[in-house]
């Protein structure tokens, strides 16, 4: 019976964590970089997964590379911050989106099989604008 208590203790806890499949991963880093998820303020290492709705932070002297599912590959500049708003590749079902808010610095996007099948679906955002992508590779400054 305690067995019992503890897996449906464990599923019932764990289902949100386990239910947020990863968008991609940290390929590079240098310097300080580190990522808000969930209210909180977490390193960045190597290797790391990245999910929709993480804000991603590079300090001075600082640069982040990423590769996403789709095989898009961003790259974070010094002082930079980005969020993921949402991610969304299905290619059996059809359905793709991609969301990223660059809040503030300089941003390489490179895209991926997304911007090849349905390049309608992806937008970056910038704090006075929305970009349409209809290339593959893009280098974005937003200066606050």
């Amino acid at each position: 019976m305690r067995m019992l208590f503890c897996l449906v203790f464990f599923l019932c806890c764990a289902g949100p964590v386990l239910a947020s499949d990863s968008v991609g991963t940290v390929k590079t880093m240098t310097g300080t970089t580190m990522v808000e998820r969930q209210g909180e303020l977490l390193g960045l290492t190597v290797g790391m997964s990245v999910y929709a709705d993480d804000r991603l932070i590079t300090k001075a002297n600082s640069s982040l590379g990423l590769i996403l599912k789709d095989d898009t590959t961003l790259t974070l500049g010094p002082e930079s911050e980005m969020q993921v708003r949402e991610f969304i590749f299905e290619p059996k079902e059809n359905r793709f989106s991609m969301v990223l808010k660059m809040l503030k610095g300089s941003f390489l996007y490179m895209s991926g099989v997304i911007g090849k099948l349905a390049p309608e679906s992806i937008k970056l955002e910038t704090p006075d604008s929305t970009i349409a992508v209809r290339g593959t590779r893009l280098l974005i400054k937003v200066d606050i």
